[in-house]
């Protein structure tokens, strides 16, 4: 079998960079934000990003000579920590590693498990990434006692099929914490509303789903999802557990300027108009260049029925990198308009790639365990297969909430 040196270099160098491409592939936002590992600390435990918080206000015209008194800007440090994004296990075939290793050709793993786990990495890492940080996926609607049957629901969500398969296994806990169901399987996801579970259990109304492991009820290295745009994009402070410190550990009561631009009608939905779209971009462009509007599938739709009324060639593709979206035209430019699988049910969120970080530990995003000896492939027992395991640790940042503007409330078709 392959030794600890070879191993080494084809999992780091050949490996590795397939399972990113394979992950960029399926997850435009992973794909699009930056990846920055310089600023995560020696102990690799967080990340510290400087941010401004406020212009100094040092400056004026004067009809004399003497010069304002000096002011500072509001230059804050903030602390990003480091979170387990993603951990995930790859199997191979005993006779392909052989195979590879007389002929020298690359190994591979078992195909369809290999496909499965791209999917499942790439939709996790976008639901992730869209998220609020709080790592909660969905409410139980009503209570269960001793039964299979869970109804779910979301402010965020009409259908929650997305975020579900059978064998998924998941997590209840109350809204103060307290966890009523541990590590229930998914036997089967029944409607877009409604899972059946692999075996009865109890728990309160409107308790929180959660996948396996993942709840956590204090911000830290290591706890929890990481940081999506859902806590970003808000005029306040993102959820549990980031509440009580704020996002970025900055809380929107000592910081008011830390908020982005939300534009909502109180939940009440309305019909999409070109001015919306506008009046957001108004104020978000006078901190940022925006450079895509994400959006749901039904919104796009919405939008392509307007250009076909605004415009002779409704059909014109534009570009947000290789992803492809329909225009909006603002100040002479085109604003790819791109959907994304996790974005919120009737929004519109616009997106300043410069001011969005992905702080990771690994320059190549994936590390790979090693156990015995140092190997990384480890044999399963009693089978003719062996296994890797990955993991990617990593937290999204900004170091600008203003930058970010996110329409809500809109009608779909």
């Amino acid at each position: 079998m392959f030794d600890v040196e070879t191993q080494s270099e084809l999992f780091n160098e050949y490996v590795s960079d397939g399972v990113v491409s394979q992950i960029r592939a399926l997850s435009k936002m992973f794909d699009q934000i930056k990846k920055d590992w310089k600023q995560v600390t020696v102990s690799g435990e967080f990340a510290t990003q400087k941010l401004m918080m406020g212009a100094s206000q040092s400056s004026r015209a004067s009809s004399t000579s003497q010069y304002p008194t000096p002011a500072e800007s509001d230059v804050g440090k903030t602390t990003v920590y480091i979170k387990r994004a993603q951990m995930f296990t790859i199997k191979f075939d005993g006779l392909a590693l052989e195979a590879a290793e007389m002929n020298g050709t690359p190994i591979s793993p078992i195909e369809f498990e290999k496909k499965g786990i791209w999917q499942t990495i790439s939709n996790d890492m976008s639901r992730q990434l869209v998220g609020d940080g709080s790592g909660r996926i969905c409410q139980a609607n009503g209570a269960g006692v001793a039964t299979q049957t869970l109804v779910i629901d979301s402010p965020n969500y009409a259908s929650l099929k997305k975020f579900f398969r059978a064998k998924r296994i998941i997590d209840i806990y109350t809204a103060g914490g307290v966890k009523e169901v541990d590590s229930i399987e998914i036997e089967s996801v029944d409607s877009h509303t409604q899972l059946t579970l692999k075996s009865p259990v109890s728990w309160s109304n409107n308790s929180w789903i959660y996948n396996e492991d993942v709840y956590t009820g204090a911000e830290g290295c290591g706890l929890g999802e990481m940081m999506g745009i859902g806590g970003i994009m808000s005029e306040d402070d993102p959820p549990a557990p980031n509440a009580s410190a704020g996002l970025q550990g900055l809380l929107v009561a000592n910081f008011p300027e830390w908020t982005s631009h939300v534009f909502d009608n109180g939940g009440v939905g309305r019909d999409l108009v070109e001015d919306l779209i506008t009046e957001m971009l108004d104020d978000v462009e006078d901190y940022s260049q925006v450079e895509v509007l994400l959006t749901t599938k039904e919104i796009r739709r919405v939008w392509l029925s307007l250009l076909q009324s605004y415009k002779s060639l409704p059909n014109q593709k534009v570009f947000w990198g290789g992803w492809s979206g329909l225009p909006f035209y603002y100040d002479g430019r085109e604003i790819p308009l791109v959907t994304e699988k996790f974005i919120p049910d009737g929004c519109i969120k616009a997106i300043s790639n410069d001011n969005l970080i992905m702080h990771v530990l690994n320059p190549k995003i994936v590390t790979w365990e090693k156990g015995d000896a140092q190997n990384i492939l480890q044999k399963v027992a009693g089978k003719n297969e062996f296994q890797a395991e990955g993991h990617i640790f990593s937290n999204l940042a900004t170091d600008h909430r203003k930058s970010f503007g996110d329409l809500r409330d809109i009608n779909g078709p």
